[in-house]
């Protein structure tokens, strides 16, 4: 006798069109399908990719008690995939504009959200640039299982932010999306302490308003124990301002709190090469190489910092083995560009320029800060202040230390620059009490 084909079960039952699964899963359209086309989520189509698609709750079920499997085990995102992400978040938040029932949503997912969120936020603590996309994938599910949790977006902002900062999206990008985040944050609860944190963080690096920047810091510090988001903060105005003594001492202290944390101590050797404190920059950052830290933007102060300590053409040894090995970090190379100028090796340099601005190269995510380090080697002064002017625009972390930046001195007495700098806003130098609480108010 030939069998018959076995019947699927009495309980399953299709789900027909993407609004009926994301009404399932209690998701948004746009969530299931990222989870299909990222995530493998189980759903059918008929006549192609383009087709009608259907799934059948049972295997949708075996699927979402799996998420974890499919979410987590996945290879370190590369720059053109973090910012195709941030694209993809912006996108979605700013459609979602309805926010859910949060009694609709189920307590496992609800505790389970708020989990994700606590382990991102220890994770900060140590932040570095490895960890920093699974800290921002962390926020993301939590905001996918409960899309009510105000600390998910709030999170989510902040690391968008750091990515921007950190060069691995485009400024520009990140920060918008991170407005985005933001929003739907407040939107969830306007009073959100990390919400309002990260609101100072977009006045200080895409706003430039420094004295809201300032009380949101101040707001922040009051919630015991301050994080290193408000510390940090506080220390990147004073850098802004020119005031690198009192940002030492906030950095000192915040690294004393969060010893694990590879953000803060570059901070502090940035800040020691704004100061002028080279040997001790280079000195700190050997120290972080020794407990197996490593980044892009360590690499970069180390190479801008061995200009200044010794002839450029003396380093240049250095900073080609540091290009290699950060091929892909655009201020690392154009710290090379500019001692390839410096020195006379001006084919060398041009070679560099090319790379960094060429239309073809890798991703969009250039940093105009680099372009114009390369073109202040090669005495392009004019051409040069005009990549500062768009770091400026776009916000990015080179743009805070624009007034101290050593490699910046042959530019001081150029009319150019000197127009620039007139008509950009920086807080006005002032001094501080131990404690990083300012005398008087910022400047604009």
């Amino acid at each position: 006798m030939t069998s018959m084909p076995s019947e699927r079960p009495l309980l399953q039952h299709r789900l027909d069109g993407w609004k009926a699964i994301a009404q399932y899963l209690g998701r948004s359209c746009r969530t299931v399908q990222r989870w299909h086309a990222e995530h493998t989520l189980p759903v059918r189509h008929l006549g192609g990719e383009k087709g009608v698609v259907f799934a059948y709750n049972d295997e949708l079920d075996v699927w979402m008690k799996n998420r974890g499997r499919y979410l987590t085990d996945e290879p370190p995102e590369t720059s053109r995939h973090v910012l195709l992400y941030a694209q993809h978040v912006h996108e979605e938040l700013v459609q979602q504009n309805d926010l859910p029932e949060r009694s609709l949503i189920p307590d496992s997912a609800k505790a389970r959200s708020a989990g994700l969120v606590v382990l991102a936020y220890k994770m900060w603590e140590a932040l570095s640039f490895s960890n920093l996309s699974t800290i921002a994938q962390l926020f993301r599910e939590a905001m996918d299982l409960d899309p009510t949790n105000a600390s998910a977006f709030a999170g989510l902002s902040f690391a968008l932010i750091a990515q921007g900062i950190w060069g691995l999206v485009c400024a520009l990008t990140a920060y918008t999306c991170a407005n985005a985040a933001l929003q739907r944050a407040l939107e969830i609860d306007a009073e959100q302490p990390e919400a309002k944190c990260a609101a100072a963080w977009l006045m200080m690096v895409s706003q430039r308003d420094w004295q809201g920047a300032r009380r949101g810091f101040d707001e922040a510090e009051k919630h015991h124990p301050p994080t290193t988001r408000a510390m940090a903060g506080h220390a990147l105005l004073r850098i802004a301002a020119g005031c690198m003594k009192e940002a030492s001492v906030i950095l000192t202290e915040v690294s004393q709190q969060f010893p694990l944390s590879s953000s803060i101590t570059t901070w502090f050797c940035w800040n020691e090469y704004l100061s002028g404190d080279y040997a001790n920059a280079l000195y700190q950052i050997e120290q972080y190489r020794a407990s197996g830290r490593h980044g892009s933007i360590v690499a970069a102060i180390e190479a801008l910092a061995y200009i200044q300590y010794e002839k450029p053409n003396a380093q240049i040894g250095r900073l080609e083995s540091l290009a290699t090995d950060y091929r892909h970090h655009d201020v690392v190379r154009g710290a090379l560009g500019y001692a390839y100028g410096v020195a006379g090796q001006v084919q060398r340099a041009r070679e560099i320029l090319d790379s960094i601005t060429h239309p073809g190269r890798r991703n969009d995510s250039r940093e105009p800060y680099a372009v114009a380090l390369a073109l202040i080697g090669l005495n392009e002064k004019q051409e040069a202040v005009k990549w500062l002017e768009q770091s400026y625009r776009e916000g990015s972390l080179w743009s805070l230390g624009f007034r101290s930046d050593p490699i910046l001195a042959s530019l001081r007495n150029d009319p150019h620059f000197l127009h620039f700098m007139n008509n950009i806003s920086y807080p006005e130098p002032e001094s501080f009490d131990l404690h990083g609480d300012s005398a008087t108010e910022f400047g604009t």
